[in-house]
């Protein structure tokens, strides 16, 4: 794409090392607060949007760095690949600090368009890009199959799915394609365009019969669409079939046969038990963003993934014990919510709770349980996620915790429960503590006065990040009176000049505490 006529003096600013990355789409994105485009994206289809480059002038938020970095952050969180700006010294003067360290540490490219240039125009770049994405599209060669799946393999590892590898296959043929099983019931099904009307049940039904007999001359829809199938198989055995409906035109044999291949590659890496009716194979497809696949086990097992409001992510260290953990778990919680769904996936048990049947505190309900749990040894930690909106938050979730990982217990050492907000707070702490020496000390700077004291050092992390800001929990930690914590907190807070125990002057040096630990472990 940069050896472009009209890139020619754009620069790339951050990503340098990710220019090797596929683009198959360009997107223009003027409505650039993240809040209000992610309710579009969300309300519209549930997507993973890798391959896409936006384009932008920042034009909406160009008074503001703060929006312009949840922009960048709202764009690498849908899996975009990079953010071509336009009119840099006209519209925003120059491209924020902060905007290139944020993008830098996610590898997200960020390229800028020749400075102050009047004469640049969005569709100059959009028509060249676009021509070279629909020329190379043309055709399917031999190395398309490795391709197709090295694309899915670069996702974060809980985007990798079978539906995901089906929307690539889709958009590559601009072309609807359903799997299902020999009951013809759907699994999955990507259509083209997202919004399209088409009633592929019916033309499978119908046309199915015909193409599985083996009878195509009787197959061809009398509509302007040609459906065309491929029988896939699972690891046990049990056949799939892959129905490709392309209106308008025919998919060359050549075509098919590549296709097919990268599915049942897909379906052997990501796709065990696919076509099983289960609630695991339900929290699967809810992690995985298999949307029609979730929907189709949800009707099936009668669940109403639309009351799930709650989620605790609860990580064994054994899993000969998992039955042992799991059952004790769902007997717990029945006493609480009417709707519970409890799987395990890999080291994690996955529940999923709505309707409260009693006015308790939900949080309280998780701290009781992990503090009277006969299996809190083998129990390594635990994520209490309330307020789950709907399942694409769930799915957030699970990739958050997954990506703050084993550095959960380099910030907090004496803890098993953690809050989503905690989460959220030690993402933020661990994407900055990577992102250079500068920012390390900026942010150390809210702590520096009290570098030097290890007591005091200790007192305020203890304090802060393990007893929660409770003067008896921190006392009984460190071993002293409550009195004596308060009056170390209350000279630590006059070094520093924040006073923690006021919830508007913790936050700061709450991340600054994590960060330290973080370097220091």
């Amino acid at each position: 794409m940069l050896q472009l006529p009209s890139f020619r003096g754009a620069k790339v600013l951050t990503g340098k090392s990710n220019l090797h990355r596929t683009i198959s789409s360009l997107s223009v994105l003027e409505v650039s607060n993240a809040d209000y485009s992610s309710r579009i994206v969300n309300s519209v289809q549930e997507e993973w949007y890798a391959e896409e480059m936006v384009i932008s002038s920042f034009y909406s938020i160009k008074d503001s760095i703060e929006k312009q970095c949840e922009a960048v952050e709202y764009l690498y969180g849908l899996g975009e690949v990079g953010l071509i700006l336009y009119y840099v010294g006209i519209i925003i003067p120059e491209v924020p600090e902060e905007v290139l360290q944020l993008a830098a540490s996610k590898n997200f490219i960020i390229i800028c368009m020749p400075e102050n240039d009047f004469s640049l125009r969005y569709n100059e770049v959009i028509y060249e890009v676009m021509e070279a994405i629909v020329l190379n599209n043309q055709t399917i060669n031999d190395n398309f199959v490795n391709e197709a799946l090295e694309k899915v393999s670069l996702l974060p590892e809980h985007s990798r799915s079978v539906e995901i590898t089906l929307k690539f296959l889709s958009d590559r043929l601009k072309a609807n394609i359903i799997l299902t099983n020999t009951h013809m019931e759907i699994m999955n099904q990507v259509m083209w365009p997202r919004n399209s009307s088409l009633d592929v049940a019916h033309l499978i039904d119908v046309y199915a019969p015909y193409l599985l007999n083996g009878v195509k001359e009787q197959a061809e829809p009398n509509c302007d669409c040609y459906v065309e199938y491929k029988s896939v198989h699972q690891k046990n055995g049990e056949v799939l079939y892959l129905f490709l409906i392309k209106e308008n035109s025919k998919l060359p044999a050549k075509t098919i046969d590549k296709i097919s291949e990268v599915v049942q590659v897909a379906i052997n890496l990501w796709g065990d038990k696919h076509n099983e009716v289960s609630e695991y194979a339900l929290v699967k497809a809810i992690i995985n963003d298999e949307s029609d696949k979730m929907r189709r086990l949800a009707h099936l097992l009668h669940i109403d993934v639309a009351s799930i409001q709650m989620m605790w992510l609860v990580f064994i260290q054994d899993l000969t014990k998992e039955n042992q953990i799991r059952e004790e778990l769902e007997e717990y919680l029945f006493n609480y919510y009417k709707t519970a769904v409890i799987q395990t996936v890999d080291h994690c048990i996955i529940a999923l709770m709505g309707n409260c049947s009693c006015k308790y505190n939900e949080y309280e309900i998780a701290a009781e349980y992990i503090d009277t749990t006969n299996s809190s040894s083998l129990i390594s930690e635990m994520v209490y996620a309330p307020r789950m909106r709907n399942t694409q938050d769930v799915r957030r979730m699970y990739r958050l915790v997954n990506s703050v990982g084993r550095k959960v217990h380099l910030i907090y050492e004496h803890r098993k429960l953690y809050t989503a907000a905690e989460m959220r707070s030690m993402k933020q702490a661990i994407d900055l503590s990577a992102q250079g020496e500068e920012v390390l000390e900026e942010w150390l700077a809210v702590i520096d006065p009290i570098l030097g004291d290890p007591d005091s050092l200790k007192t305020l992390m203890t304090f802060l990040l393990d007893a929660k800001g409770n003067y008896d929990a921190c006392g009984k930690m460190l071993f002293v009176h409550k009195n004596t914590v308060k009056y170390r907190i209350k000279k630590i807070s006059e070094l520093i000049g924040y006073d923690v125990t006021v919830n508007s002057e913790f936050y700061d040096v709450c991340i600054a505490c994590m960060i330290y630990r973080l370097i220091h472990s």
